[in-house]
């Protein structure tokens, strides 16, 4: 149940649009923790007597609320505060990513995922449990299965980069990583259908995981930090051909 103080809902600025301000107040008390996961917010009327303002402003406030995902309508008995998921995440960086009026240039991606990547091979050198060795063996092993199939093949590409990411232990890192990774899919694929570059990231993708094998991290960033310097370069002649087309 909602147990925030009387003083944190306090009447609204009437310069400003007043759906925003209620909007932000009550983002504010999820974000302090006043308002937790699993609470329900007063309801309408209570709202309207708090910050003197009438309920179209507060049905608008919510509806804004519920558009970034912070709370959500359960069937008539109220509105309540939602947890966010990592997975909520991904998909807003991924929608910015997808719905921009103007391309965000590949090269600007491909930068993104070097400063991630790099540290994150040499995280996972020195984190990695056997279990995790084993994951990503298994992933190498279906990669050069795949290895005539270059959709199989890109998904699994991306696959050994979000498994490196997750093994970490850092879950945001995964959270991050994932939305570029997905961007540069289309990318991958038709590198993948180049003469030799699948096998290329194939040897690729074992010394990276040769590094991680050996707990040598600054290997690992060396061997990922090769493996992307041949992804941007393989990814960028395919969509110059493509655009030739």
């Amino acid at each position: 149940m909602w147990a925030a103080p009387n003083t944190a809902y306090q009447p609204v600025r009437r310069y400003e649009k007043l759906s925003v301000q209620v909007a932000e107040r009550l983002r504010e008390l999820i974000s302090s923790s006043e308002l937790r996961p699993g609470d329900r917010l007063p309801p309408e009327r209570v709202l309207c007597d708090r910050f003197q303002v009438s309920r179209t402003v507060i049905r608008e406030a919510l509806s804004i609320l519920k558009a970034k995902g912070l709370v959500t309508s359960k069937g008539g008995s109220g509105v309540y505060v939602r947890a966010i998921q990592g997975e909520d995440i991904a998909d807003s960086i991924g929608l910015f990513i997808s719905t921009q009026g103007h391309s965000i240039p590949i090269e600007d991606l491909i930068e993104v995922r070097c400063v991630l990547e790099i540290q994150i091979a040499s995280l996972v050198a020195s984190r990695v449990t056997p279990a995790g060795i084993a994951e990503l063996e298994q992933i190498m092993t279906e990669c050069r299965q795949a290895a005539d199939d270059p959709e199989v093949f890109a998904r699994k590409d991306l696959e050994f980069h979000m498994a490196l990411a997750r093994l970490t232990g850092n879950s945001l890192l995964a959270i991050i990583l994932e939305p570029f990774a997905d961007a540069l899919y289309e990318g991958r694929r038709l590198a993948s259908s180049l003469p030799g570059v699948m096998q290329e990231a194939i040897e690729l993708h074992q010394q990276i995981l040769d590094k991680v094998k050996a707990r040598d991290a600054r290997g690992a960033a060396r061997a990922m930090r090769k493996h992307l310097v041949q992804s941007r370069r393989v990814t960028l002649q395919a969509l110059s051909r493509l655009n030739q087309k």
